[in-house]
């Protein structure tokens, strides 16, 4: 659609902000939501408020939502609350919507944008979507026009779909090529998508698109089509659209998408908690959607992988990383590491979450190398038993350069013991916890945290080829595992 064809251009300027006040979950004070030029993604945790933010922003629009006060006002501001919404524009206008805290009626002051807000929250259908819309579905021209429009959304979520009808009622039907019907919560967004095309086609481009959890039902890849689709749709029909989300898969990695982290304190008041353009570093408002901030950035560097990357190396810490790099310059092994992304998570159970969530996003090959402790063991069960990694080729330990695999061993292990006791006796006795005798009478200095710093630039000008050989054989399975370096 070139831009002299958009039924919308030289409309008003567009939403930029949301300020509301006593609704659902937001009371006193009246927040303030910004609103992205393109895609607005709502996160947060379970019951933060984002999908009474979404509501607001729809009912803002559509006097046909109605404002219930026995729902719709906060408890803590019955009978004395003042409920309202503000819709800021770019131009620095605004215009406010009011409900009445008893009745529930509507007053507007100024011009609320006029079209039908498609509304797709998690408890309707898509016959309830097609439905509402103000088309003709009377009409099988209209109806053939919509089911081709949601056939072509469809058809790149979901693969193998062949058909899609709508009768006269809006019942929307989806099959597969082995003629299933999908499931209903499966095609919700597909639906909105597809309808909001086929309003802005009818010369009646919708006032929003507003879709809560888009990516229920969908695995990763679905997900992550259907955010880029909302994307794509609003810059195609210059509609506002917000969505929320409990899954990073649904928050498009692009500048046109502004993501909006949402939380409640602790006396269950809905408030921001920051925001980022989706191509920014969103570590910080992704942590309380992944319980675990490393994750979020494990996202974060997934999208800045480099196309010459050939297999990410998940280990437990950063001391991890910088032992095998000082390992593989000092036994000119340089290429086993060439084009191959190490990254640091945080932990056993850190690498695993990892290793689970780039799978998920990339295609490039992971391998998760981890201790053999308790903690390293279970993140590795975890990994095999319950998502299907491979053993030594998707997941391995320190310890499987020594025969039998004993357990407690990690990287320090690995070194020559008499160089370990040589660094203790140099930086003293702080820089280790002891010496350990694993099974299998191992030997393992244990060193500590500030021991463990030390020792990786001590290794620069001590360590000796024949100080390495288990670090050798270490980078042996690495090349297998990744054997185009």
């Amino acid at each position: 659609m070139s831009a002299s064809d958009d039924p919308r251009s030289g409309d008003a300027p567009r939403i930029v902000g949301l300020r509301l006040r006593d609704v659902r979950s937001v009371w006193g004070p009246p927040v303030a939501v910004p609103l992205g030029r393109g895609l607005t993604v709502l996160v947060g945790a379970n019951r933060s408020g984002t999908s009474n933010v979404a509501w607001a922003f729809a009912a803002a629009l559509d006097p046909s939502l109605t404002f219930s006060p026995g729902r719709d006002v906060p408890r803590r501001r019955r009978g004395h609350a003042a409920p309202g919404a503000t819709l800021q524009f770019g131009s620095g206008s605004e215009v406010s919507v009011h409900w009445d805290p008893v009745d529930g009626t509507r007053t507007t002051t100024g011009d609320v944008p006029s079209g039908h807000v498609v509304w797709a929250p998690i408890d309707r259908t898509a016959t309830d979507l097609v439905a509402a819309a103000p088309l003709d579905l009377g009409d099988a021209t209209v109806r053939n026009h919509l089911a081709a429009e949601v056939a072509r959304v469809a058809q790149v979520v979901l693969p193998g779909i062949v058909e899609v009808a709508i009768d006269a009622a809006g019942r929307v039907t989806v099959r597969d090529d082995l003629g299933s019907e999908i499931a209903a919560p499966e095609i919700r967004a597909i639906v909105a998508v597809g309808l909001a095309r086929a309003l802005v086609d009818a010369g009646r481009a919708p006032a929003a698109l507003v879709v809560e959890a888009p990516e229920v039902f969908l695995h990763p890849a679905g997900q992550e089509t259907v955010a880029d689709l909302l994307v794509a749709v609003s810059i195609e029909t210059r509609t506002p659209v917000v969505t929320t989300t409990t899954s990073p898969f649904a928050i498009p990695r692009t500048s046109e998408t502004t993501v909006v982290a949402l939380a409640r304190d602790v006396v269950g008041r809905t408030d921001v908690a920051g925001t980022a353009l989706g191509d920014a570093s969103q570590a910080r408002l992704l942590g309380g959607l992944l319980r675990d901030a490393g994750l979020a950035a494990v996202l974060d560097r997934v999208s800045a992988l480099p196309p010459s990357t050939r297999g990410v190396l998940i280990v437990e810490g950063g001391t991890d990383e910088a032992y095998l790099r000082q390992v593989a310059e000092t036994l000119g092994r340089g290429d086993t590491l060439v084009d191959l992304a190490i990254r640091p998570a945080g932990g056993a159970m850190a690498a695993a979450a990892a290793a689970i969530v780039l799978r998920a996003e990339s295609e490039v090959p992971v391998l998760v190398l981890l201790d053999n402790d308790a903690p390293g063991r279970r993140a590795l069960e975890t990994l095999v038993s319950r998502f299907g990694f491979e053993r030594r080729r998707e997941v391995m330990t320190y310890a499987d350069v020594f025969e039998g695999g004993p357990q407690g061993v990690e990287a320090e292990t690995l070194f020559d013991q008499g160089l370990l006791r040589r660094f203790v006796r140099e930086r003293g006795p702080a820089s280790s916890h002891g010496e350990l005798r694993l099974p299998q009478g191992l030997p393992h200095l244990d060193l500590t945290s500030s021991g463990k710093s030390a020792y990786v630039g001590w290794l620069r000008t001590h360590a000796r080829p024949e100080h390495l050989d288990r670090w050798r054989a270490l980078l042996d399975l690495i090349d297998e595992r990744f054997p185009d370096g």
